[in-house]
């Protein structure tokens, strides 16, 4: 096993243990972005490097549960990022909440799709 990825892989197959899914082995071991669709999860994530160290970055969405935006260091360490916020019921006029709801998800979904997250 590589070393660097250890933790990586650690954190993110200790979080989805429940649903029984597995960081791809083949995915991790080429750094290749992928997908997996799982127990009613729809994962992406992708690989990089930032200041010489490794991470994960993914973005997982479920219908039972709040989206979850997350960058996994090599370290172990966990960055949570921010997520796409569920649809609000819209009124006839729409409001300021409304309107400060839709900048937030175009900024977060703007962000994603750059990642090819999304």
């Amino acid at each position: 096993m590589d070393i660097k990825m250890d933790a990586i892989t650690n954190e993110f197959n200790k979080y989805f243990s429940k649903w029984k899914i597995t960081l791809p082995e083949e995915n991790r071991q080429k750094r290749q972005k992928g997908s997996i669709f799982q127990a009613g999860w729809k994962i992406n994530f992708i690989f990089g490097i930032k200041d010489d160290a490794e991470y994960l970055e993914y973005y997982a969405i479920h219908r039972m549960t709040n989206d979850h935006y997350i960058i996994i260091y090599e370290n172990g360490e966990k960055e949570h990022l921010e997520c796409l916020e569920p649809l609000l019921e819209y009124s006839s006029t729409i409001d300021e909440k409304q309107r400060e709801h839709n900048k937030h998800n175009r900024r977060v979904r703007e962000e994603l799709s750059y990642k090819d997250l999304l």
